[in-house]
């Protein structure tokens, strides 16, 4: 029998994606965006994102810089309608940004679920937890639902120059940081599909209230939702990888401790503000203003 050839080492960049915990740290980014063959055979192969040099953390530090020290406080304030007319032109134009953010995230919220129910993970715990989303619809869906934390900002623009009073911390704390942590949450599969699913339908219900409101009894609903929604996803990303501890994300705590822990820095506070403004707004009936109802 004639040997057969050795097949060359692997370039030292394939080494580091295959031993790779985390896809998404504060010093690089090296993760698939586009599986093969999404439509119609293209692509050809996976295209990945891939940044070195700290580009991650100055992008995610500055997404969140940009928008509270400069869009908030300065930007929209200096381009708030002057007008009647501009005024009128404002409502429409968020009237439509509403009913657009509605209609994406439900389909968000609807292709997460068709997808994990083809697969069967809607019903099997280690599934949905521990099966990647790499090679699936869901990565470039997460990608784009990612970058619409950033198109989000807009709310804050409306509220500055249509509201009766400025946003409030909660508003401005989540909007500022819900890009950055998104990123984050691309690099565990659960939180991933979870985020796309629940906070898709939560988004879905928000826009869809902004766009045409509720009847008033059913408003709290969806701040229900919401402290829900981030209670599951906390839960799901902590047990995660004891759930899964064979998966390369699995040791990603330990290996990224920094990566891992800025969802706890995030989550549970935009948690412990939603339940605040819950018990303030629909408990105690204190307006958005800040000031108790008297009547």
């Amino acid at each position: 029998c004639r040997p057969q050839p050795r097949s060359p080492p692997p370039h030292p960049a394939v080494q580091f994606t295959m031993v790779r915990s985390f896809d998404v740290t504060y010093e690089s980014v090296d993760m698939e965006i586009i599986p093969r063959a999404l439509l119609w055979g293209w692509p050809a192969s996976p295209v990945r994102l891939v940044l070195g040099g700290h580009l991650p953390f100055i992008i995610m530090v500055s997404s969140a810089a940009l928008y509270y020290f400069v869009l908030v406080p300065r930007v929209f304030p200096a381009t708030s309608p002057s007008t009647e007319g501009a005024r009128a032109r404002c409502r429409r134009f968020r009237s439509a940004h509403n009913l657009c953010m509605c209609l994406y995230s439900a389909f968000c919220c609807l292709a997460t679920a068709a997808s994990l129910y083809g697969r069967g993970e809607l019903t099997s715990w280690e599934g949905l937890l521990c099966s990647p989303v790499e090679g699936t619809i869901l990565r470039p869906l997460s990608v784009t639902f990612t970058l619409s934390k950033l198109v989000e900002w807009i709310d804050t623009a409306f509220l500055v120059w249509l509201g009766r009073s400025p946003p409030a911390t909660l508003h401005l704390y989540h909007h500022a940081t819900t890009f950055w942590l998104f990123c984050f949450v691309m690099n565990a599969p659960g939180p991933e599909k979870l985020g796309l699913l629940l906070n898709g339908a939560v988004h879905a219900l928000m826009y869809g209230h902004y766009y045409a409101p509720w009847p008033r009894p059913l408003v709290p609903a969806i701040t229900v939702l919401q402290i829900l929604q981030l209670a599951a996803v906390t839960y799901f990303y902590t047990v995660g990888p004891a759930r899964c501890p064979d998966a390369r994300w699995a040791r990603g705590g330990s290996e990224h401790p920094a990566e891992f822990l800025t969802a706890y820095a995030m989550v549970p506070v935009f948690l412990w503000m939603f339940v605040v403004f819950f018990v303030k707004r629909f408990l105690l009936g204190t307006p958005k203003g800040g000031r108790k109802k008297t009547e």
